[in-house]
């Protein structure tokens, strides 16, 4: 099981190429890298990396800092 994160980074070719192939049938640039026939490179990331959406990520963030 793995968890994406963001940034996530692409050959700017590549990802033109795979977002204009995809047109509105992906939801995701991976997925429009996927749709092509390449394999996105994974690297390890880090938990305490997540995007702040709604207000419960808000007060986990902030947790988060008070423990630094």
């Amino acid at each position: 099981m793995w968890q994406a994160q963001t940034p996530q980074m692409f050959r700017l070719g590549l990802l033109r190429e795979a977002l204009r192939a995809a047109g509105d049938a992906v939801t995701d640039e991976a997925s429009a890298i996927e749709a092509l026939g390449h394999a996105p490179r994974l690297v390890p990331g880090s938990l305490e990396n997540f995007k702040l959406t709604w207000p419960a990520d808000f007060s986990l963030a902030e947790r988060l800092l008070r423990t630094r």
